[in-house]
């Protein structure tokens, strides 16, 4: 009888990094600790590239500030994204003051700094004032989707599996172009609205 087993290492990944390998298979990549490396091989290019991105991911939230987005948080309606729905999102346009997921702040900062800044509540601590995190759990995604998006039909919302293409259309129109956008009485021009 041949037997086998499979030995649980547990990697800490807050001193782990992870590095592309082209030799000998281009599918390989190391997870390298102060310790040890691990060397892993993926089934594809694209597998390989999963991997790294969920590693360099797990690297990213470990060594990560949950202090602000569990602040932010504190506000009910932050604890889903302003665009899409998606639960807990970690991201937030500081000059919009929204509270967005992963998926839409990729689309925000297509936008260009001009029109979304883009900030995470984990690892951007730095610029997160305690006068910042107070006005994000003032105003909401609640109160600033009933500006930014208070002229949505329901049949134009965004959902969380929405497609990439979908989801930079939507956010276009909703913050560049404006066209969901509820004007309070009073603004006659762009420039008055976002002073």
């Amino acid at each position: 009888d041949f037997k086998t087993g499979f030995g649980i290492t547990i990697i800490p990944m807050n001193v782990a990094n992870v590095k592309q390998v082209d030799r000998p298979a281009k599918q390989s990549f190391e997870i390298i600790t102060p310790y040890k490396s691990f060397s892993f091989t993926a089934e594809s290019e694209g597998e390989k590239q999963e991997w790294i991105e969920a590693l360099q991911q797990s690297i990213a939230e470990t060594l990560s500030d949950y202090e602000v987005a569990e602040k932010i948080w504190f506000n009910e309606s932050n604890r889903s994204c302003a665009d899409c729905k998606a639960p807990d999102p970690d991201w937030a346009s500081i000059n919009l003051c929204v509270v967005i997921c992963k998926k839409c702040a990729g689309q925000h900062r297509s936008l260009g700094p001009r029109d979304s800044k883009v900030r995470s509540l984990k690892m951007d601590a730095s610029i997160w004032s305690n006068e910042l995190i107070e006005l994000f759990i003032v105003i909401g995604n609640k109160r600033a989707n009933s500006f930014w998006a208070g002229k949505l039909q329901p049949e134009e919302e965004l959902h969380m599996d929405s497609s990439l293409e979908k989801r930079i259309i939507f956010i276009t129109q909703k913050y560049k172009e404006g066209r969901f956008r509820k004007t309070p009485l009073g603004y006659k021009t762009k420039e008055e609205l976002n002073k």
